[in-house]
């Protein structure tokens, strides 16, 4: 594990943002997994701002995936893949969307009585695009209750592992990480949220604030990447980092901190 530690927010900025253009896979696509929270939302503007990111999206699709989502109403302020597409599109990116994705249920006639049951978990369908040609790509969590959320993000994410699980390369070529005060980071809480993680490429999971339903992609996808970059920022959390990375404490963050990772923490 690498620790950069800076003392200026344009400093911390610049690290973070240089982290993130210079990750390269060896596909033509670039994929990216991106944390929510308050955390990275700056670095986010700056790297809409960065004429290297530019350059990129210019060269070749560049794939954004969000680590986890809330369970939470659009236009609330509270869904982490809204704040990343408000975020570019004020920066003037249009999205070359993976998938269309939309809620879909059958029509009455064909209605049975068990899929009059799931009448309240919404379908979705997905709806490829061309994803060679280069552009901006965001892989929104759809909205409804978490249950069809997951199951769509899980098959969205099937399309991008199945291409590289053949070729031994890992899911993402860099992932970005948050960390909260109590040491959960993407939507993992619990040691067991860890210890759950294993068969699944989407968990649900309680957080123990409101908005409590969160759905995570798990540590295992998470981890399948080139880079980590965890980001931080003031003296409390970087205390709590280092108590997990010598083992006094136990928190899930501790779980992301192998070789490839990278934190860049503000003091």
């Amino acid at each position: 594990m690498i620790l950069q530690i800076h003392n200026s927010d344009d400093a911390w900025l610049r690290a973070a943002v240089d982290l993130i253009v210079s990750a390269q896979g060896e596909r033509q696509s670039l994929h990216l997994c991106l944390s929510g929270g308050t955390t990275p939302q700056p670095v986010y503007e700056s790297l809409a701002r960065s004429e290297a990111f530019r350059a990129l999206v210019a060269s070749r699709a560049v794939h954004l995936w969000v680590g986890d989502e809330r369970e939470a109403p659009a236009h609330s302020g509270l869904r982490n893949s809204e704040m990343i597409e408000e975020i570019f599109a004020a920066a003037g990116f249009g999205f070359k969307n993976f998938a269309f994705r939309e809620a879909e249920s059958p029509l009455p006639h064909m209605q049975t009585p068990a899929s009059h049951a799931r009448s309240a978990q919404p379908a979705y369908r997905t709806r490829a695009a061309d994803t060679a040609s280069s552009g901006l790509i965001l892989h929104a969590w759809p909205l409804g209750p978490r249950e069809g959320s997951a199951s769509a993000y899980e098959e969205e994410l099937a399309a991008c592992a199945g291409e590289t699980r053949g070729a031994g390369r890992p899911i993402f070529d860099l992932t970005i990480l948050g960390m909260g005060q109590d040491g959960h980071t993407a939507g993992l809480f619990t040691a067991e949220d860890l210890r759950r993680g294993t068969d699944r490429a989407v968990m649900l999971t309680e957080a123990p604030q409101e908005p409590k339903k969160r759905v995570t992609l798990a540590p295992r996808i998470l981890l399948s990447s080139g880079k980590i970059l965890v980001l931080m920022r003031g003296l409390p959390k970087v205390r709590l980092l280092m108590a997990n990375l010598f083992g006094e404490r136990t928190d899930p963050i501790g779980h992301f901190l192998p070789d490839q990772c990278e934190v860049v923490a503000e003091l």
